[in-house]
């Protein structure tokens, strides 16, 4: 049973200090709540204090997202005397299709200094294959770079080698870092074991549902796919953000997330198509094609004066960026909103 002592949190004490914190770093609860994986309608019944005893992984990832000091300590504060969450024959798994974690479980483990959490990363990115010594170099100093890198890089990857050797469960499939030549691996033996390996599954299967002529399972496997993202790939390392294997993975997921509203759409699973879209469509503000589904979508929900005001959006953001207005799909999409609206509004014919 949970103590009423003046070191926990009730349920009004969590929702102030998680929406002071949010407000004070300007982060709205959808972005909020795509950083730290937590659902949106979760996050707002914290802040709305509703949830009597919010679980202790939830608040750590809220904490750690927002990354505020105060939110932090209370949360620490908090959870002072209570038992860590049990991780017992949970393997470990890492994440950077948003923010970068390694977890077990609920268990939340540390992943260094920013450097050696930049290192994994890269290294998360191209899982099974060498990074050069020069990549990572380039990555983490660029032109700055000091007189002890080669002690660093070895302390960085010995650090990152001791974490996954420690939390590596006897009798299962192996996650360790290699040094091959000049350069370090990440070998995976376990795809699940890495989001974006498993992303690659899914997708791979997606495929082959797709060449058998099964949209059914195609759309399922595609939606399984995207709720691993998270957010933005490698969310706060805009270094690693903008390597060509970040930016490729990307691309992937709108061409996922494009394939899946195709499907979605012409079943009519108009708010199937809103509810994956969205968070894409806001991290890809000039992409047209997606602001064209959601066009549809919003359209096909009833949602009519909404879709038009996302296509002024989009027209002006266009214009701003280019000098140049929107494509034909677009505008195509534009035009079936107007054209819905004229059938609609037309008089009766007698």
């Amino acid at each position: 049973m949970k103590n009423s002592s003046s070191t926990m949190l009730d349920q009004s004490s969590v929702a102030d200090i998680v929406r002071t914190a949010r407000t004070r770093r300007g982060v709205s609860q959808r972005d909020l709540a795509e950083r730290s994986g937590i659902g949106l309608r979760t996050l707002r019944e914290i802040e709305g204090g509703r949830v009597r005893h919010p679980r202790s992984g939830s608040l750590r990832r809220l904490a750690s997202a927002l990354q505020e000091p105060e939110l932090l300590a209370r949360v620490g504060e908090a959870q002072h005397g209570e038992s860590a969450p049990s991780y017992e024959g949970e393997p470990l798994v890492l994440r950077i299709l948003g923010r970068l974690s390694a977890s077990r479980g609920e268990a939340e483990l540390a992943t260094g200094t920013p450097k050696q959490q930049c290192l994994l990363g890269l290294m998360a990115l191209q899982p099974n294959e060498v990074v050069e010594r020069d990549e990572i170099i380039d990555v983490l100093w660029g032109d700055q770079l000091p007189d002890s890198f080669g002690q660093l890089i070895h302390t960085y990857v010995s650090r990152i080698r001791r974490m996954l050797e420690t939390h590596h469960l006897p009798g299962t499939a192996r996650t360790t870092i290699v040094r091959c030549g000049g350069g370090y691996e990440l070998r995976i033996d376990d795809e699940s074991r890495l989001d974006t390996l498993e992303f690659d599954r899914l997708i791979r299967t997606a495929e082959r549902a797709r060449a058998h002529r099964d949209p059914v399972a195609e759309q399922g496997l595609l939606g399984d796919s995207l709720r691993l993202w998270r957010g933005r790939l490698l969310e706060g390392m805009p270094a690693l953000q903008q390597h060509p294997v970040a930016v490729e993975r990307s691309r992937r997921r709108v061409r996922t997330a494009l394939r899946l509203s195709d499907l979605a759409l012409s079943d009519g699973q108009y708010e199937e198509v809103l509810v994956r879209l969205g968070p894409i469509a806001r991290h890809e503000p000039l992409h047209e094609g997606l602001h064209a589904r959601w066009i549809s979508a919003l359209a096909g929900s009833g949602r009519r004066a909404e879709a038009l005001e996302v296509f002024v959006s989009v027209d002006r953001r266009l214009r701003e960026a280019s000098g140049v207005g929107p494509g034909e799909e677009l505008r195509s999409a534009q035009m079936a909103v107007l054209r819905e609206d004229a059938a609609v509004s037309a008089p009766a014919v007698r």
